[in-house]
């Protein structure tokens, strides 16, 4: 089954077959699985190609692990873009088996391209950009739910556009700059056609480089209840309408070190164990911003994952949603 026919999939139905899985490896796991998301936040900031070699030579060393991109269209709406090389740079780390999501951050460039009016705050770096700074582009810690929900449509709508018209699939799965979404940035999603949000996050996490800004508190306050092995689970909308949050609950690699996403793995592993029946999913991953620095850390966690796995008989997948 394609990524496009995957997400064409009723919410209940992917529930449904999350719980019906049968995919066996060992009589102890006979029917559920640790399936592991791998993904790619792309910020819409750079494209210097020393991360995007680090991402190449991740493509060449894991080349059956699938990656969920989540895509900025910023990268389009900055003075001076060149659409068609920019294009070819991002699909250059592309493949067949991955998944092409939506990433945004609240950049200047794509609010106004947007048609939306550009808001300097509230920030989750400080309390507001000063646009006495903003010579280029800015506005990437202004949290998206500064906007409105119509704003926020016109915004992800653009960017749902704009990515397509370069040639990337039209997305059905998002995350948000900074995990910041709440309610209202999850309705305009999937007033959009956004299926599956992956925003939320252990705040704890973040502590040690967050700690002193507002980014912690808040992405604490608009997740309390994640942990490291929380799962997927709907979030009902209005009355007929929900999304499916796939928990980024093995955050990313500039947050975490290999050795914390294989922790953060064994303790699926225990969950797994409680719940043989059903799948557990964990999701990690990394920035392409800043690939060429932290992709180590995720390497590490992937050969130690695998590693374990091997000599435990723990049944696991590597795949870009859930089914």
């Amino acid at each position: 089954m394609n990524i496009r026919a995957l997400f064409s999939f009723s919410i209940a139905s992917l529930l449904a077959l999350a719980a019906a899985s049968t995919s066996t490896s060992t009589p102890a796991y006979s029917q559920g699985k640790i399936r592991v998301v791998v993904s790619v936040d792309w910020e819409g900031d750079d494209l210097i190609e020393s991360n995007l070699v680090s991402i190449r030579d991740f493509r060449q060393d894991y080349p059956t692990i699938p990656m969920q991109h989540f895509l900025n269209a910023a990268y389009f709406t900055k003075a001076g873009a060149n659409p068609s090389q920019t294009s070819a740079l991002m699909h250059s780390v592309l493949l067949p088996i991955d998944e092409e999501g939506l990433h945004i951050h609240a950049w200047r460039s794509l609010v106004q391209a947007s048609g939306v009016t550009f808001r300097t705050g509230p920030s989750f770096v400080a309390e507001a950009v000063d646009l006495r700074n903003c010579l280029a582009d800015c506005g990437n810690d202004v949290m998206l739910t500064a906007y409105s929900e119509s704003e926020l449509r016109k915004i992800i709508k653009f960017s749902l556009d704009t990515l397509e018209k370069q040639g990337f699939d039209r997305a059905r799965s998002f995350r948000a700059g900074g995990w910041i979404a709440n309610r209202k940035v999850l309705r305009a999603l999937a007033a959009e056609g956004i299926t599956l949000d992956s925003s939320a996050t252990y705040s704890e996490y973040l502590k040690e480089q967050w700690g002193n800004y507002n980014l912690y508190p808040i992405v604490g306050r608009l997740w309390p209840s994640i942990q490291p092995t929380s799962q997927p689970f709907v979030v009902a909308l209005t009355s007929d309408t929900s999304i499916l949050e796939l928990p980024n609950n093995g955050n990313l690699a500039d947050y975490m070190t290999g050795d914390q996403m294989f922790k953060a793995f064994l303790k699926n592993v225990e969950l797994l164990k409680v719940n043989s029946g059903r799948d557990v999913y964990l999701s990690i991953g990394f920035h392409q911003e800043t690939a060429a620095t932290y992709l180590p850390h995720l390497r590490s966690g992937i050969d130690q994952i695998r590693a374990y796995a091997e000599q435990n008989l723990i049944p696991i997948e590597f795949v870009v949603a859930p089914l």
